[in-house]
């Protein structure tokens, strides 16, 4: 007999199986909690730190360029850039609205903004370097994905003031021309690392700085702007007057090579350099070669001197202006029947520089001009330098040698015949060029000096007074009258060279005028090369009517700086100090006094002052100078004690002048 089996209590087994049920979920969830606390705990940290930190790399301050005197030539400024987070903006209508509002306060086109915040990126920049004004409008208008960050945009306060030179940094800070981009290593610096906290809706809110610290290194260069500034107004009224098509000056310390002005028209503005033509931007001083004509005969007699071919009352028949040489013939602007040696020089005459280079074997002559630096760079610190052509001696023809010792069939740039012109002249001593002085860290401690660098001798000592004597006489007597400057020590060489013709041969109607000299009288003693391209046609158009008055006037100029005055026995008297000292380093800078508001001065009164102190208070309050006259200044526009805002103009007029 069988039992009944008791009937299956379902309540009891609904709550087995319920219980069970949570006892497996209870036990996945302890694995789970194991999992995420104990074995995944230290990667989850660093997930969950990623999601609500953000690392920025700050851009640092891009070092500073300062002149001799340490007037700042090219800063970097703090200002506001504008970028975007795209992958933020999923909403088409809310992109939309985004660059209607953005294109509003930019000032930018709608179309252009929507493609960059539609990008497919994590970051977009929208408008780099805007106004502080403008940056404020976009935090106050708050839009979703669109923030500012601050970065650094490079500013040259004098503008167009030695641009060539200096050159410019484009908008990420990498030097793109001049000593910007030569010293682009050392002027720029690594980005700041940041480390920002966000908050729910991404937005940076807490940042934190490593221990790193920025180095920066700033540049001091040779350039003297008070010199510099000279150089230009001269040449820019040169250039102008003679309706020519560039222009360039360089001035240098004969006794170091350094370069004390270096100006190259036409020229740009460096702060909208975006905007200037290449042919602007291009530095003729190193770039552009060219025959350098007559100028050239300063190394042809060097060499005779040095190796003895000559002696310097040697007679030298000239052919009566006509010599045909070698089927070709040879004129010289003003005929002559015989010529000493020193007269070849003094009257610049062609005939007699071929005669002359008859004395001197090939060899003799491409040797003496390799150690005088041409064919060959100068390793000036700039980029973008040309050697030039010099044709070594088994490609000689029978007319380069002749050709070659009046300026023609070789070209030189213009720091080449700078820098060989010094060494003529200071005793025989070739100087590397140089801008580079020192560098200098952030707190202004010097980390390294450069030095003037002597690469070699040229010629003796002797051949050298020599030559210098010669060159006195030819400023004194001969084509370079125009560059004479009474009671001072003036010597120098004209240049008048054809330029090549596009359809062969040379031009009737192009010329280059140039004049090279020095001032011999002062400390430093002061080497000036004035070039003047293609000037206006007419009569009467060489190196000494052109190039030679303008290097006068920037001689004149560089002694009135220092208050040195001429007297009968023809050396210099310093009005201040004992030594004759032309370098603004030297010499005691005006302080000019604010006034109440910010960017306003109080004008000082300047009669009685030298040009010197003049140059010093206008770069300070970075004011427009306009110069009559020469001398101490008599007259001045503002009055004394007017109040006058950075940016106007400052005129003075100087009398009981010097020369």
């Amino acid at each position: 007999m069988f039992r009944n089996k008791p009937p299956i209590n379902w309540m009891v087994v609904r709550i087995v199986i319920v219980a069970m049920v949570f006892g497996v979920a209870a036990a996945i969830l302890i694995a789970r909690a194991h999992r995420l606390h104990v074995v995944d705990s230290e990667s989850l940290k660093k997930r969950a730190e990623k999601q609500r930190t953000m690392n920025i790399h700050l851009e640092a301050r891009r070092g500073f360029i300062f002149d001799r005197t340490g007037e700042q030539l090219a800063a970097s400024l703090e200002v506001d850039s504008v970028y975007a987070r795209p992958k933020k903006l999923s909403d088409k209508t809310q992109r939309i609205k985004i660059a209607d509002s953005l294109s509003r306060i930019l000032d930018m086109d709608r179309g252009e903004i929507l493609t960059k915040i539609e990008e497919d990126k994590p970051f977009v920049w929208v408008k780099r370097r805007v106004s502080p004004f403008t940056a404020e409008k976009i935090r106050k208008v708050n839009l979703p994905g669109i923030y500012t960050d601050p970065e650094y945009q490079r500013f040259y306060p004098l503008k167009n003031f030695a641009a060539h030179t200096i050159g410019f940094a484009g908008i990420d800070s990498k030097g793109l021309e001049g000593l910007e981009l030569f010293y682009d290593n050392l002027l720029k610096t690594e980005p700041l690392p940041v480390t920002a906290k966000k908050d729910n809706l991404g937005r940076p809110i807490i940042f934190t700085t490593s221990d790193q610290i920025t180095k920066r290194n700033d540049i001091h260069i040779t350039l003297d702007r008070n010199i510099q500034f000279i150089a230009e107004r001269e040449l820019d009224e040169a250039v102008n007057r003679e309706h020519a098509k560039s222009g360039i000056v360089v001035a240098m310390d004969a006794d170091s090579g350094e370069i004390l002005a270096l100006a190259v028209r036409p020229t740009y503005n460096l702060n909208v350099f975006e905007h200037a033509a290449t042919s602007s931007r291009r530095n003729r001083a190193v770039a552009d070669v060219f025959e350098p004509g007559s100028t050239f005969k300063v190394f042809l007699a060097a060499t005779a001197l040095d190796l003895g071919k000559v002696n310097r009352s040697e007679i030298f028949f000239v052919n009566n202006g006509l010599y045909r040489y070698n089927g070709h013939e040879i004129h010289d602007v003003s005929p002559h029947k015989n010529l000493t040696f020193d007269e070849v020089l003094i009257n610049s005459s062609n005939i007699g520089a071929v005669k002359v280079s008859e004395k001197l074997t090939k060899n003799e002559y491409y040797h003496m001009l390799k150690d005088f630096g041409f064919g060959a760079l100068t390793h000036i610190d700039l980029p973008g330098e040309r050697p030039g052509v010099l044709p070594v001696p088994n490609r000689w023809s029978n007319l380069t040698k002749a050709n070659m010792a009046f300026g023609q069939g070789i070209s030189v740039n213009p720091i080449q015949l700078t820098v060989g012109f010094a060494a003529a002249v200071n005793g025989g001593k070739l100087y590397k060029p140089r801008l580079l002085t020192k560098i200098t860290n952030a707190s202004g401690e010097k980390v390294f000096e450069n030095p003037p660098l002597l690469l070699r001798r040229t010629i003796s000592e002797e051949s050298s007074a020599a030559l210098v004597d010669i060159l006195r006489k030819t400023v004194t007597q001969g084509t370079a009258r125009a560059a004479a400057i009474p009671g001072v020590d003036i010597i120098g060489k004209t240049g008048t060279a054809q330029k090549a013709d596009s359809s062969g041969g040379y031009s009737k109607e192009k010329f280059l005028m140039s004049f090279v000299g020095a001032i011999i009288s002062t400390k430093p003693r002061i080497v000036i090369l004035v070039i003047i391209d293609e000037p206006a046609a007419g009569s009467d158009r060489t190196g000494g009517k052109v190039a030679a008055p303008v290097f006068r006037k920037i001689a004149e100029g560089i002694l009135a700086l220092s208050g040195n005055a001429p007297c009968a026995n023809g050396q210099l008297v310093n009005n201040k100090d004992e030594e004759q000292t032309v370098v603004s380093s030297l010499v005691h800078n005006s302080e000019p006094r604010a006034g109440k508001m910010i960017g306003e001065w109080i004008m000082p009164d300047l009669k009685g002052s030298d040009l010197r102190q003049v140059v010093d208070l206008c770069g300070k309050i970075k004011c427009d100078l306009s110069i009559e006259g020469v001398g101490h200044v008599s007259r001045q526009i503002p009055n004394p004690g007017d109040l006058i805002r950075e940016g106007g103009a400052i005129k003075v007029s100087c009398s009981g002048g010097v020369y």
